[in-house]
């Protein structure tokens, strides 16, 4: 996805549902130690909540790589039919994702991989209902940074991002912490999903 090629044809209505037949995904486990200090982190400040990560591979496709190569998934609602998919509802069985969505995700691209890591500190430092988080802003930055150079290192220019707030799912608690990112690696065909959430109820 990380090449465009202007020579190949816009992928027609039938093509893009038989890529849902043909392509292959499945669950790849980040075991760098920074994305569940992040995690653990989290989870500390959003107390009544939570933060659920995955990551995944896709296989190869050329649908995906006309849309992927030029930022347009978006557009065919690709992520509201990829979360649905088995693996994904597996790996993320805490969100307890239903099939289909009740909802659109409502995704935009108000966040970048250049900005990732100070949203995440920001996060942190402004807390959840209740907790907040026990280091310094700097310690906060700090651990965003890591997170990303384990997801991506400094290829930022490789990575699509997308977010949105809506509650999406059961768990989150629609209340004022909702918040999805979803990361599209398009040198390594991989998409992961932070979440995140939390009440005051």
């Amino acid at each position: 996805m990380l090449i465009l090629n202007r020579d190949q044809y816009r992928p027609s209505e039938e093509e893009i549902e038989e890529m849902w037949n043909e392509l292959d995904v499945v669950s790849v486990p980040f075991k760098d130690p920074a994305i569940n200090v992040m995690l653990e982190e989290l989870r500390k400040v959003h107390l009544n909540g939570g933060a659920e990560f995955a990551g995944f591979q896709l296989s190869p496709h050329l649908v995906l790589e006309w849309f992927g190569s030029r930022n347009l998934l978006n557009e065919i609602n690709f992520f509201e039919q990829f979360v649905t998919l088995p693996p994904v509802m597996e790996s993320l069985s805490a969100l307890e994702i239903e099939t289909p969505l009740t909802t659109s995700l409502d995704l935009t691209e108000d966040t970048s991989a250049f900005t990732l890591d100070g949203e995440l500190a920001e996060i942190l430092v402004l807390g959840g209902a209740y907790e907040k988080f026990k280091g310094t802003a700097k310690q906060a930055k700090t651990l965003g940074t890591k997170f990303c150079d384990a997801l991506f290192q400094d290829r930022y220019d490789e990575i699509q991002m997308y977010i949105t707030q809506e509650p999406w799912t059961e768990w989150f608690a629609d209340v004022a912490w909702d918040v999805t990112w979803f990361g599209v690696d398009k040198r390594n065909y991989q998409i992961w999903l932070l979440c995140i959430t939390d009440t005051d109820y």
